[in-house]
């Protein structure tokens, strides 16, 4: 028997598989629903109702969510952080949510009705009603009535990997929908994938692009998308991150010329300044490749006047 890995809507409560050819697939086919920013909290605390907090081979299931949350932060832009110990009903959702994505494991889908035969998980997803959609909750049941654990590797017959399970569902929470026809740990069927594979990566890339400078900026919203500038830090307000602008006051002078001659890199009026009195700003040193703290170096272009003569007398 197939043991499928459903994601159910808030206002549908549908299950929902890809058949797009292209690979990854979105929550709704055609439709990108993603976060606001490439982020989402949980509050876990994960007590199974039989076993207890503890996994048959010793991993609490709270530690086990948080693995599959870092499988997902590997090779991705999103980030995901855990409130560990605190608990957010994961049935305070859709009109009744409560702002807080929680987890847990429960007998049925909160009271309304039983699970599926073949269901392991279901994920629950508020949006905001405006066009587009944007994620505002996200929440996660396990069916308790399973044999479940932590372990890696293949599949362990009818007993179920938490972490692998955990990660899939949580790709539902990321944004993505399941995929039938690539590789992927999205695919709706729970087998020996246990890591997001290129497939999945490739559509979190499509919902909140990539980073290759792993600040966690997706690079067409990044400032420095090839050095890394988490804060954004923008001093000239010039579009071009403080990490990577050579002259991150811009006056002019790049940054390490500055630092060099004991200027103040953040403040644009040293430009205007004459550090050694000849006569020349700073500015026009740097220009005239000439010293700025020594008054008998002068710029190039000032000396160019008693040059003159002397070419002329040849």
């Amino acid at each position: 028997m197939n043991h499928r890995l459903a994601r159910i809507g808030i206002a549908v409560y549908l299950i929902l598989l890809s058949t797009q050819s292209k690979g990854y697939s979105f929550l709704e086919e055609g439709l990108e629903i993603r976060w606001a920013t490439p982020g989402a909290t949980f509050f876990v605390k994960i007590i199974h109702p039989q076993i207890g907090a503890d996994s048959p081979s010793g991993v609490l299931w709270t530690t086990a969510f948080e693995t599959a949350m870092a499988l997902w932060q590997q090779d991705t832009v999103f980030q995901f952080q855990l409130l560990r110990n605190q608990y957010a009903d994961p049935c305070e959702s859709g009109f009744y949510a409560d702002g807080k994505n929680g987890v847990d494991f429960m007998a049925d889908v909160c009271g309304d009705y039983d699970f599926d035969s073949t269901t392991l998980a279901l994920t629950f997803n508020t949006t905001t009603i405006a066009d587009p959609e944007t994620l505002l909750e996200s929440d996660i049941i396990f069916n308790e009535s399973w044999n479940w654990d932590v372990y890696s590797g293949p599949q362990q017959g009818n007993v179920f990997d938490f972490v692998r399970i955990a990660a899939h569902e949580l790709g539902h929470t990321i944004g993505l929908g399941h995929e039938s026809i690539k590789p992927a740990l999205m695919n709706p069927v729970a087998g020996d994938i246990d890591v997001p594979l290129q497939d999945d990566i490739n559509g979190v890339a499509a919902l909140y692009g990539s980073d290759g400078d792993g600040d966690g900026i997706p690079a067409k919203k990044d400032n420095c998308p090839d050095k890394s500038n988490p804060n954004q830090a923008d001093n000239d307000g010039d579009g071009l991150g403080d990490a990577c602008d050579d002259d991150d006051d811009n006056d002019g002078m790049p940054d390490k010329y500055e630092n060099s001659n004991g200027f103040k890199r953040l403040n644009p009026k040293d430009a205007g300044k004459d550090a050694d009195g000849d006569g020349f700003t700073n500015l026009e040193e740097y220009l005239g490749n000439s010293d700025p703290n020594d008054p008998k170096s002068v710029p190039r272009s000032g000396a160019l006047p008693f040059l003159v003569p002397l070419l002329l007398d040849d």
